[in-house]
Formats: structure tokens, sequence, C-alpha cells
């Protein structure tokens, strides 16, 4: 939400204080919605069983990672490290230290930096403070075999063709300077080696580490079947309310989802020059993804 508001600031023209005016009900907003939460964590305590949110890219995470970090935080600000999220960007940037490996925006074999994420993700887990974390990092067996009884695994599933447009057009938008822009159009991009890798997002993120080589193959749409039902909670961003309601009966605390990470209008218009052709094409791309999430409402999606 700050960094949103911020950013909105940032780019309001010759008018900033106009605009800072217009933005400050949001902001009051946000601040009596973190009193609120904070008084009710002082007064029930915060969530007692530990978390892990398995955040897969561009399925509505952000918003829900609020909310769940919400449920832990505390008035004391010392204790504030009880809730942990991953930097994606700094992972990025170490995993080509530390593998000596160049690793630009394009790149689709990023084993080096889910095999990273992997080890930093066992390595928090470990941590006997922290109650709360979150983060991109690749399903780890060996994570859930020595923590799956201290944390709760939950992600969330979007449908594969949306989350596919809306990661290009998010990582399209992005500045020149992220470590994972876009730089090419829809076209050139249906067509590459690194738009074609997106049709296996839930295999890659869900089907364990592919520790050299590819990912983008059955065993790991398999395994990623097989992996979901390690998870206390899966929920589908078509239908939060569900998630909500498992989540309250579960842990006895409401969950309250605004909307971070909103699709600029940009984007919006982007989104219209899709056509019949590219969405086929789209489609086809996403089977493997498709497998899975179809799996996932087949097996996971609550008739609540």
């Amino acid at each position: 939400m700050r960094r949103s508001l911020l950013a909105e600031v940032y780019n309001c023209g010759s008018h900033p204080y106009q605009n800072m005016l217009r933005l400050l009900p949001q902001i009051k907003t946000q601040k009596l919605q973190n009193v609120s939460i904070k008084t009710r964590n002082l007064i029930r305590g915060p969530l007692k069983k530990n978390i892990y949110f398995h955040h897969i890219p561009k399925c509505g995470g952000t918003s829900l990672n609020r909310a769940l970090q919400s449920c832990y935080v505390k008035w004391n600000l010392w204790e504030s490290s009880n809730v942990l999220n991953l930097n994606s960007a700094a992972s990025w940037q170490s995993a080509q230290v530390l593998f000596g490996k160049e690793l630009p925006p394009d790149v689709v074999d990023d084993s080096a930096v889910m095999q990273l994420r992997e080890e930093l993700l066992f390595y928090f887990m470990s941590l006997g403070h922290v109650h709360y974390l979150s983060g991109h990092f690749p399903f780890s067996t060996l994570a859930h075999q020595y923590y799956g009884s201290r944390f709760d695994f939950i992600t969330v599933l979007r449908d594969p063709v949306d989350r596919w447009i809306s990661s290009y057009f998010y990582n399209n938008y992005r500045q020149q300077s992220s470590y994972r822009k876009i730089a090419i159009d829809l076209d050139d991009y249906i067509n590459s080696e690194l738009g074609r890798s997106q049709g296996y997002e839930y295999a890659k993120f869900l089907g364990g580490v592919a520790k050299e080589g590819s990912f983008m193959n059955a065993d790991f749409v398999q395994r990623a079947k097989e992996n979901l039902h390690k998870f206390q909670l899966i929920g589908f961003l078509d239908d939060m309310a569900t998630f909500q309601k498992m989540f309250a009966q579960r842990y006895g605390t409401k969950l309250r989802i605004n909307t971070l990470n909103q699709r600029p209008s940009k984007e919006k218009k982007l989104n219209e020059i899709i056509n019949e052709k590219m969405m086929g094409t789209i489609k086809e791309i996403c089977s493997p993804d498709l497998e899975i999430y179809n799996y996932a409402v087949d097996n996971f999606k609550s008739g609540l």
C-alpha cells in the first residue's frame, strides 16, 4: 500500500501537494486499519500457529501476504522480527555472485536462484523466532520434511492463462533496471523461450528444485500435483471469500484482504491487444500449468 501510494505521488506531475491531499484519506485509512489489527492482536494475541505462505508470482499473493502478516503484528516494535519476507531481487543478485552465473532478465534457467532460495527457506524456517514466512520460494521437500510440523503450508493459485498474461504485462511495465524486466512486445514474447517457460510456472514453483537442467517436463508437473497434498490450505484467486472462510475456521482469525499491486491503466489498455489467435497460443503454452491447476480445483476447491 505504502509503496503504491508513494509511487503515485512521485508520478503526480506538476501538482504534487494537490495529489498528496487526495491520497491522505487512503493513508489515514491504512493507519487506522493497522491500529485496529494491532489492538486486536494485543487482546487476542498473535496467531499461535506458524504459517509459511508459498507465494507463487502473480497469483494475488501480495494482498494476501499483507493480510497474513498482519496476524502476527504486535505493538512492541522490537518483536517485529517474527515476520520474514524474501527479497526476490536480492536473492537474484546474490545467486549471480555465489554461483558465478550471469542471469539477465530474460533467462529461463534460473535454477541457481531457486537453489539459493531453497537454502534460504530452510535456514529461515530453522530460526526459532520466525512465526510467519513468505516469498517466491520453490517448494522444498526437505523443508517440508523437517519443518512441516512447525509451519502450516499455505498457497493461492490463479487461472494459469490469467496469471501468464498478468505476469507479462507486469514485467513489461517495470522499470528498465528491474531484474525481471521484459522489454519485448507481446508477439515476440509469445514466441520466446521465456514466454514458453511461463506456462510451467506452477511446475517450477511446486515441483521442487531443478538443480541443473529444465523444470519444463512431465515429471515436474506430476511432482507439483503430488506436492499440493502437503499444503494445509490452498486458495483460489477467483474465490478468495471461500479461502477467508476456511482460514477463519482453521485458525479462528478473520483475514482483511485489501487489493494491492493493482494493474496499471497502461496494462489494462495493452490487455485489449490480445486477439483470439494470441489467446489460443497462450492457452496452449499454459497447458502444463492448466493440468496442475485443474487437478487442484478438482481436489482442493471447496464448495463452502
